[in-house]
């Protein structure tokens, strides 16, 4: 791959990986190697595949740099530049440094794929089934799997929704940034990137700064060293006035949203504690202000702190689209009582329309003497059908088979009787155990999906759906020779009866190679 359409951040010479001299990169994306005399990286890792990182111990006397993928293989970069050791781990610590920036923002994307594959997975046994069949044979890769199946096999699990759930910031994020002593008189923060977008996502002014001057003026790590040292995070325990620093606009601002917030109140009148309380009149018949606690300075603070944090983590987790629709649900649960309510519900009943309603206004027709039989017509009618039967019972053909007989008869036509015994229509489920069913069930699903993929391809008029036709005929051959043929020439080593049964899954895969063969001889 060429270099020169990348976005380098970092270029480090003086790099060995297995003995070999070289350069690594680290860009954007991904980070890379490549021989000093060549213009092609010889390897590369996303940051998406990377799970994490490590450095020799000082002790050692190798400067080495490994980077651990997800799969659980490594990568172990050697520096050996030859100005001396301290050049040595400066160019080791500027790649850990630069790569310590970049993982988290790919760590949250790649877990929350992880976390969706698996429960996929878990939700779908077929999709399961389907991937150990398919990956776990190395038929398929992982990424060929879920490039076809990522959208597909989330069809084969529960309702998911189709709208990404939006993670939340906890309450108390900032108590879980513990400092540590350095043993320098100083204090180190452990930030995460999970810890990062919470602050980002409460405090917009901060991410505001941090949009500014990172990395046009300081770098990432200045950033977060001015931040804990301002009065703007220990302004809890900091009095003074007069102090500025990189985040003093950060309080103005926040400051202006209070008032803000204040001024437009709480828009739910069921969640506004003001609106509980009564407003008694006094002895001059007027509207009696409660009386205004005077309180602490510093405790003002600390409780316009609360409420503006509280206020921000709120607006993170608040869904707009659903904010109405809560409200009028809750007041709808205040109003209505259920076992007050004596109107019967309403049901929607289709209307009656008559085009003629006079035909429905008179009554039956009275009967008219006439229509009544007489008594010489009901003896002639008897005498008639006294006629007919006799005349059928002697006509009537002598017994061909008694019912004995008859009983037997089909007895032994039936599956399994005593003509049958030749037959080879004998049921799956008495000549195979459930096991057996059971593979032979799940061989159909998985043939079934490569040959869909298969006869998608067809026909093939664009290089893509060409190349994409030729694998899907080297993946059915493959699958062919590892799932196939063993579970074949097992049915017939162990269930002589049921050798036939895989007839229909060649007869597929016969269609699909003879229409594979058809298509490459035309294009010859």
């Amino acid at each position: 791959m060429s270099r020169s359409s990348e976005d380098i951040l970092l270029t480090v010479h003086h790099v060995k990986h297995k003995k070999n001299d070289g350069i690594l990169f680290i860009m954007s994306e991904r980070i890379g190697w490549m021989i000093g005399n060549r213009d092609v990286f010889s390897l590369h890792h996303k940051y998406t595949d990377i799970k994490s990182q490590k450095i020799s111990p000082e002790g050692k006397p190798k400067v080495q740099l490994q980077i651990v993928l997800h799969d659980g293989s490594n990568t172990t970069f050697h520096f050996v530049n030859p100005a001396g050791r301290q050049e040595q781990i400066s160019d080791r610590d500027g790649a850990k440094e630069l790569l310590l920036q970049l993982l988290p923002k790919f760590k949250k994307k790649v877990n929350k794929e992880l976390e969706d594959k698996n429960r996929k997975l878990s939700e779908s046994p077929n999709l399961l089934q389907l991937y150990k069949d398919l990956v776990s044979t190395h038929i398929l890769t992982a990424d060929e799997f879920w490039a076809r199946h990522g959208k597909s096999g989330l069809g084969l699990s529960s309702n998911t929704g189709g709208e990404n759930q939006e993670v939340g910031v906890s309450g108390s994020f900032l108590g879980e940034i513990k400092p540590q002593a350095d043993g320098a008189n100083g204090l180190k923060y452990n930030l995460t990137g999970d810890i990062i977008q919470s602050i980002f996502k409460t405090y917009p002014a901060v991410k505001k700064k941090h949009t500014e001057k990172v990395p046009q003026i300081i770098s990432e790590q200045e950033f977060w060293t001015k931040f804990f040292q301002s009065h703007y995070f220990h302004r809890d325990r900091i009095i003074g006035k007069g102090v500025k620093d990189l985040f003093t606009e950060c309080a103005k601002d926040d400051d202006k949203k209070i008032k803000a917030a204040l001024t437009t109140g709480v828009s739910d009148i069921l969640a506004d504690i003001a609106k509980f309380d009564d407003t008694s009149l006094d002895q001059h018949y007027g509207s009696k202000d409660s009386e205004k606690s005077q309180v602490n300075f510093v405790h003002q603070n600390i409780i316009k702190r609360f409420n503006h944090h509280s206020i921000m983590v709120m607006n993170v987790s608040k869904n707009p689209s659903e904010v109405n629709s809560n409200v009028n649900k809750r007041l709808k649960e205040k109003l209505e009582y259920e076992d007050l309510n004596t109107k019967e519900p309403y049901i929607k009943i289709a209307k009656l329309s008559l085009t003629k309603p006079e035909r429905y206004l008179n009554g039956p027709t009275p009967v008219l003497s006439s229509s009544y039989c007489t008594s010489d017509e009901l003896s002639r009618s008897r005498k008639l059908l006294a006629d007919s039967l006799r005349t059928w019972k002697n006509t009537r053909p002598p017994n061909v088979l008694t019912a004995s007989k008859a009983v037997s008869t089909l007895t032994d036509l039936t599956p399994g009787g005593a003509l049958m015994k030749g037959s080879q229509s004998q049921a799956l489920a008495e000549s195979c155990p459930e096991t057996v069913q059971q593979d032979l069930k799940q061989v159909y699903i998985s043939l079934g999906e490569l040959l869909r993929h298969f006869w998608a391809c067809y026909p093939p008029t664009t290089p893509q759906l060409q190349e994409k036709a030729s694998k899907m005929f080297e993946t059915l051959k493959k699958f062919e020779r590892v799932k196939i043929r063993p579970f074949e020439n097992e049915l017939i080593r162990n269930y002589n009866s049921a050798a036939k049964m895989t007839t229909h899954i060649n007869r597929m895969l016969d269609a699909a190679y003879r229409k594979h063969t058809t298509w490459q001889q035309k294009v010859k």
